[in-house]
């Protein structure tokens, strides 16, 4: 069976924030918040998913995974294509032990999944026989420091997430996780806003996507492996405007790496 993906450009961020606070309730204690963050598809206007429960599972020193704790959150559906470039809800704010790594988290997925696209109607999309009503995100390396500030990041690339098999639409998120702390990041800026630009940037086997936003274009991608990048603006093809393809000045870690000049601007083929 044949299976098609729509979308070139979404992602899916959860950011976790993790610190211990002097409370009698909270020694020796991390406290976990959990963002959810993204960026948009250009085929879309609406991208809904339901998220029931957040689980995380812990492992010690010796590497001996502990059980799987089911977070404090009260379930949500969310609009994706709201949470954009930086714009985050957050989903918990908890305090969680300390001392050990989280090393894998664990969604369940609702039943109210579903986008709506240039067509104005609301296609469902059905959870993937692949994922079932779970999605397991491994090698999360995240260590649990008392009286430390930790992030976790939760990138789920919708290019890959959503497809189409025999006349139904079906999601099958792909995310990677790491430490905000993690690589570096990219920005820039891309005009005329004509050209609806998607910009896609690749390194080895990575390749992530974005859509760039407001009066400026500006897009802008986190926890990148440092080295540099190959920068792709893909142009609509029926606007006219030609693809520009480059590579970006080195990522560095901990820092935001700038793309000059500002915007850079399509030029008409």
């Amino acid at each position: 069976m044949c299976r098609k993906y729509l979308f070139p450009a979404l992602l899916i961020s959860l950011i976790t924030l993790l610190s211990c606070e002097k409370e009698e309730s909270s020694e020796n204690a991390a406290r976990l918040r959990i963002k959810l963050t993204d960026a948009a598809a250009p085929v879309l206007k609406e991208m809904h998913i339901e998220i029931v429960t957040i689980e995380v599972q812990t492992i010690d020193s010796a590497g001996n995974a502990g059980e799987w704790v089911t977070l404090s959150y009260p379930g949500g559906e969310y609009n994706l294509l709201k949470l954009m470039n930086g714009k985050m809800v957050q989903l918990v704010d908890q305090y969680f032990p300390a001392g050990e790594k989280i090393d894998k988290i664990r969604l369940t997925l609702g039943d109210n999944n579903r986008m709506v696209t240039v067509t104005d109607q609301p296609i469902p999309l059905q959870k993937s026989p692949d994922i079932m009503d779970q999605l397991v995100i491994n090698d999360v390396n995240a260590v649990l420091t008392a009286n430390v500030i930790i992030s976790i990041v939760i990138d789920i690339n919708a290019a890959l997430s959503v497809y189409e098999m025999n006349g139904n639409w079906y999601l099958n998120p792909r995310a990677r996780a790491f430490p905000e702390t993690y690589g570096g990041s990219l920005r820039g800026y891309v005009a005329p806003l004509e050209a609806s630009p998607v910009v896609m940037i690749t390194r080895e086997a990575d390749s992530l996507f974005s859509l760039p936003e407001g009066s400026e274009g500006m897009f802008l991608f986190s926890g990148l492996q440092e080295g540099p990048w190959k920068v792709h603006l893909l142009a609509n093809p029926e606007s006219g405007y030609r693809d520009t393809i480059f590579i970006s000045d080195t990522i560095r870690q901990g820092r935001i790496t700038e793309i000059t000049p500002k915007p850079i601007r399509l030029q008409l083929q």
